[in-house]
């Protein structure tokens, strides 16, 4: 199970420590920037986003956001993904899609 935000690559922009990037594509395997691929910390190794044609997909429990004491609105969960492979149940009133949101069967 995964925290995940999903952005259209337009509204993302890397300001510094793009050096400090790795980039992975698992169909080649090659440590390449072809899309799409992972991105991880060249430092430590921790898998930081994935970055796909069009879109960027990165985990906000590795945020900072600075000066707020919880996490922004547009950051909360809006839904449940792929909800047919769970291995738990999740208790929330958030939707639960059986795939991809709006493109499968919704859980009840």
């Amino acid at each position: 199970m995964q925290w995940a935000a999903i952005f259209y690559k337009h509204d993302v922009r890397i300001t510094e420590g793009i050096d400090h990037l790795n980039f992975y594509n698992n169909e080649l395997n090659k440590y390449e920037r072809i899309l799409p691929c992972k991105v991880s910390c060249a430092l430590c190794g921790t898998l930081i986003a994935d970055e796909g044609r069009n879109m960027w997909l990165a985990f906000p429990s590795l945020f900072n956001f600075e000066g707020v004491s919880k996490v922004p609105i547009k950051f909360k969960p809006t839904c449940h993904i792929f909800y047919g492979m769970r291995v738990i149940d999740i208790n929330d009133d958030l939707p639960k899609w059986s795939g991809h949101k709006n493109q499968s069967p919704k859980f009840d």
